[in-house]
């Protein structure tokens, strides 16, 4: 048998690093994964990152609070429906983009103010005095006196005045003298 040189470094020592002592410091750090060049960028990035999420997390909770803050818990409210529809009560906001109204009225034509097609929406330009009020939970289907709505379904409300024209009617409703 011949006796061949072996180089006691392996054969990765005969390609770059032939003739040459090899760093094993160097050598031993994992491939790919390099130190930031500069840390203060990356840590600015993140405050930065940070308080905008902050500002957008308090404006949310805010958009979320605004309309239900304004909301007279003393004073009966008028709830304008998308729909058209108007309802007369006390109106709390609940979690979840929710209201609930209590103690509910809401505005009828009078039988005998119609026209003669019978037509209620035709009334609307006559005196207030052809309208009545009328309390929630007489209807045929017997509603309880609560309403749970939809955010979504408001298109605004207004806190009443208590010498307003509703709520001195509900209030001679709920006292009859």
């Amino acid at each position: 048998m011949d006796n061949v040189p072996v180089n006691a470094n392996g054969p990765a020592a005969e390609g770059r690093h032939a003739g040459r002592p090899v760093d094993e410091a160097h050598h031993n750090t994992p491939r790919g994964k390099k130190k930031p060049k500069n840390l203060k960028y990356i840590l600015m990035a993140a405050v930065v990152s940070i308080a905008l999420l902050l500002v957008l997390l308090g404006g949310w909770m805010l958009y979320r609070s605004s309309m239900g803050a304004h909301i007279d818990g003393n004073k009966y409210q008028a709830v304008f429906f998308t729909n058209g529809q108007v309802y007369f009560g006390k109106l709390e906001k609940l979690s979840g983009g929710y209201f609930k109204l209590n103690d509910i009225f809401y505005l009828q034509a009078k039988a005998d103010a119609a026209d003669a097609s019978g037509n209620p929406q035709e009334t609307s330009t006559q005196q207030n005095s052809d309208v009545e009020l009328i309390k929630l939970g007489s209807e045929v289907h017997g509603p309880d006196d609560e309403m749970i709505i939809s955010k979504d379904q408001v298109l605004f409300f207004e806190n009443l005045k208590k010498d307003g024209t509703v709520s001195q009617s509900i209030t001679n409703f709920k006292n009859p003298k």
